[in-house]
């Protein structure tokens, strides 16, 4: 029987041995906790399990929220917008064909990646930088929409 997925609880079932039981983890800001709950010891595989699920319940109240990555620069940010990076475009048909573009990338609210390129030889690089940060900034993979919101700031600017 397949056991149905619990969240920080695996099933551990080792053939030719008499480790069977749950295996609860809970992981925040890089600390790990975890503890097996054996089967044998706890009366039955039913037993053992509700153990489990009780010792989750309990660590998960105790734990600290959860810290999401988002909009956190780390050390693999080069550029220094976090969802920004530059893109090298190489086409092999031609010697020297090379192309550079800022990209801006995220997650949108259906978990699925968006992203937006703007080329240096079409933009200007400043220009490219400029447009890329918006597109992140308030994630929008509408390139009309990114260069309407850039020009109507820098006319804001003029005044």
């Amino acid at each position: 029987m397949v056991e149905p997925k619990l969240k920080g609880i695996t099933r551990v079932d080792y053939e030719g041995s008499s480790t069977r039981g749950w295996m609860v983890r809970l992981t925040r800001q890089g600390k790990r906790k975890q503890q097996f709950f054996n089967d044998r010891t706890l009366g039955g595989k039913n037993k053992s399990l509700q153990a489990a699920k009780a010792c989750y319940a309990k660590w998960l109240e105790q734990a600290p929220d959860v810290k999401t990555a988002k909009g956190r620069k780390t050390h693999r940010n080069t550029t220094g917008q976090v969802g920004v990076h530059l893109v090298k475009n190489i086409d092999a048909r031609w010697k020297n064909a090379e192309s550079y573009a800022f990209c801006a990338s995220w997650i949108n609210s259906k978990g699925k990646r968006s992203k937006i390129s703007f080329a240096w030889n079409r933009y200007g690089k400043k220009h490219a930088w400029n447009l890329a940060c918006i597109a992140r900034e308030r994630e929008l993979a509408d390139r009309v929409k990114v260069i309407e919101i850039y020009d109507n700031s820098k006319n804001k600017r003029k005044r």
